[in-house]
Parts: structure tokens; C-alpha cells; sequence
């Protein structure tokens, strides 16, 4: 029981970090601010009412909101993004980069949140991938189903709709992203 815990533990904390990396990159590109947005920035009582609630759809709503809100404040253009930390993507077939989610989640996301954008965050070059929810096409970018730690998986090819740091945010210095890439945690 204490290793599951420890696990949980230690994936918080990557994911608190990776967020907190996102959140630099956003405040570093001008004119741009990050505000926090997702489910565990609201109270207790709503958090610990939605855990159980599985099934209702405004529940999973709620549950799968994006991590943050950027908005620039000159142009009032605004993104939805949901901060996605990955120590592993499976790379073994040449120009593909697999990346676990589970079906229920990815359907969720889809249903829910399609003008979001996943930001993933690497421990290896590029470092930082985007994808862009709206151009997920199921059939397309579905890849195979994998059993990891006794746990379903579908894995996703992204190729040919993953964007760069700078495609969304293309002012954003180059000091900021050499900095955040120094916060990543290698595991």
C-alpha cells in the first residue's frame, strides 16, 4: 500500500511541477497571462462531491477542465490548455512518438474540450510538444492498445498535428524556454 501511495505522491508532484512550468512559459511571452483554471484549483467540498461521480457528463465536465486559461491581453485572444508531463513516449518505430491515454479520458477530452490544447512536457528533446484537440481524429491518430502496470492504455501517434512552443506563443523568448527546460524533473 505504501508504494501505491508513494507512487501518487511522486506523480502529483511532477504534475504540480510541470504545471508550474507551463505557467512560467505563458507569464514569460509578452503580453500573455496564465490563469489557473482546472478542477483542483477550486474547493474542497466540489472536488471531494465530483471524485465518486463517475457517470454524469456535466461531472466529467467539470472533472477533465484544462489546467489554464491564458489570455493575451492585447489581441483578447484566449487558450484552454490542460498540461500533460510524460517521462516516457514510446519512440520505437521511427518518426513516431506513442503517447499513452486511456480511452475514456481521450473520449472525454474530445467531447468536452476539443478547442483545448494538450501541452506535454518531456524529458528529451523537443522537450515541449502541443497538440491541438481539434485535430485529433480518432481513426487517424489512434495507434494501438498496450497493458501497463495492469492497466489498459491506448496509444496515440500525433505526427503531423504537433506544434512547438513558439507556434502558440511566438514571441516568447528564447531565455524562458532554456530556463523551463532546466525545471523539468529527470526521473
Amino acid at each position: 500500500m505504501e508504494n501505491s501511495s508513494n507512487n501518487w505522491a511522486e506523480n502529483k508532484a511532477m504534475r504540480n511541477i510541470a504545471e508550474n512550468i507551463v505557467e512560467f512559459l505563458v507569464n514569460s511571452a509578452p503580453n500573455w497571462k496564465c490563469i489557473k483554471y482546472g478542477m483542483e484549483n477550486h474547493i474542497e467540498e466540489l472536488k471531494k462531491s465530483l471524485k465518486d461521480n463517475n457517470q454524469d457528463e456535466i461531472s466529467r465536465r467539470i472533472r477533465t477542465m484544462p489546467d489554464f486559461i491564458a489570455v493575451n491581453k492585447e489581441t483578447n485572444q484566449v487558450l484552454l490548455l490542460d498540461v500533460k508531463f510524460r517521462s516516457f513516449i514510446d519512440r520505437r518505430e521511427p518518426k513516431t512518438a506513442l503517447y499513452g491515454f486511456g480511452y475514456a479520458q481521450m473520449k472525454d477530452y474530445l467531447q468536452f474540450w476539443p478547442e483545448s490544447y494538450f501541452v506535454i512536457i518531456h524529458t528529451f528533446e523537443p522537450f515541449f510538444t502541443i497538440i491541438p484537440l481539434k485535430n485529433i481524429e480518432w481513426h487517424k491518430h489512434f495507434h494501438s492498445r498496450t497493458i501497463n502496470n495492469g492497466r489498459l492504455y491506448e496509444q496515440w501517434n500525433f505526427a503531423g498535428i504537433q506544434k512547438s512552443l513558439q507556434d502558440l506563443f511566438p514571441a516568447l523568448p528564447d531565455s524562458a524556454i532554456k530556463k523551463a527546460v532546466e525545471m523539468i524533473p529527470r526521473k
